[in-house]
């Protein structure tokens, strides 16, 4: 349950956004010929406000609004491969991403878009992160079908950057998954086959949290071995990695962990943890 202080300062931003909430429900009823309703999701939404839009009682479209009233202080170190992007190109970047990966089923289909906001498909599955939280037992099981995600994305020229566990959906009945969240964008030293590793090692970082599967993955790394080994290319393999231990600090902390990954990604840094 939120405090009431968290609470307070929440409906204090969704007000501050209430006129750019308004306009895109009416542009979305243009759109759809219909009364639409926009309501707040759960969510912070990150750098933007995001709304469920609802046409007849029901729920068809997350909508991402840009809000010129949210401030984020995002501590950016001067090795961290990404960056958040600016109101416009992260739209524009989140938009270009499911517009690729969308006609896979890889993420929620494109909708609708303005200077301020997009709309995609709504998608009633659970977040990964949620997901491995009550079934850590399944970690192989989802990993066995993240890894062949994280290949396709970045075989149609899609990289996240971010990709935790909280940016991918789960369908609990058909085990299909969905990439959403593209805020981040690369700086620019970094390039394309750094951050295609960056998206493996961030992703298996996360699955290193105890709640969401670390004592599973930790039992036994040669099988996380064995499947980055069907799924990562060569050229993903030889990328200069001297940069992720200052975003990826779990990975860091476990040393024999990190001697199995360069067997994967060969310029892995050894790890300098304290003693």
């Amino acid at each position: 349950m939120k405090s009431p202080m968290r609470w307070l300062k929440r409906h204090k931003e969704l007000k501050k956004n209430a006129s750019r909430r308004i306009e895109v429900e009416a542009a979305l009823e243009r759109r759809e010929g219909q009364k639409i309703k926009l309501s707040p999701a759960a969510a912070k939404g990150g750098y933007d406000e995001i709304y469920y839009a609802s046409k007849n009682g029901s729920r068809f479209a997350v909508v991402r609004i840009n809000s010129e009233h949210k401030i984020i202080n995002d501590p950016i170190g001067p090795l961290d491969p990404g960056i958040p992007l600016g109101p416009v190109d992260r739209l524009s970047r989140e938009w270009d991403a499911y517009v690729q990966l969308a006609p896979g089923g890889l993420s929620p289909e494109p909708l609708w878009r303005s200077e301020h906001a997009i709309a995609c498909s709504w998608l009633p599955w659970e977040r990964l992160s949620g997901y491995l939280t009550k079934n850590r037992a399944e970690l192989w099981k989802v990993l066995s079908n993240v890894f062949p995600l994280i290949s396709t994305m970045h075989s149609l020229g899609v990289i996240h950057l971010d990709l935790n566990l909280g940016n991918i959906l789960i369908d609990p009945n058909s085990e299909k998954l969905s990439v959403i969240d593209f805020e981040f964008g690369p700086v620019e030293w970094v390039n394309q086959e750094q951050q295609m590793a960056f998206d493996y090692l961030r992703l298996i970082d996360d699955c290193l949290k105890p709640r969401r599967g670390g004592k599973v993955l930790l039992e036994d790394p040669n099988k996380l071995i064995e499947l980055l080994g069907e799924h990562v290319p060569e050229a993903t393999r030889n990328a200069d990695l001297h940069f992720v231990y200052s975003k990826l600090q779990r990975l860091q902390q476990q040393p024999e962990l990190c001697v199995l990954l360069q067997t994967i990604f060969i310029n892995l840094p050894n790890p300098h943890t304290e003693e």
